[in-house]
């Protein structure tokens, strides 16, 4: 497999990783706030999970693109 390939694959899973541990712990931190059990800890955590999930991202859509003939 190409290294440009898998390199943008393995982006990509970076992405989805960081996004569904983000908006999953985001969930758990806005469904538990008014419990004893919750802080907002969990949801600082969540948005800084997020920013790394939109990083990714960012640098998922500035890879250089393939030029059609």
């Amino acid at each position: 497999m190409n290294k440009k390939l898998m390199s943008t694959i393995l982006l990509f899973i970076v992405f989805a990783g960081f996004l569904w541990w983000g908006l999953s712990l985001l969930w758990f931190g806005v469904t538990t706030l008014n419990t004893p059990k919750g802080d907002g800890e969990n949801i600082v955590y969540a948005l800084l999970l997020l920013a790394c999930a939109g990083y990714a991202l960012i640098s998922l859509l500035m890879l250089p693109r393939r030029k059609e003939p």
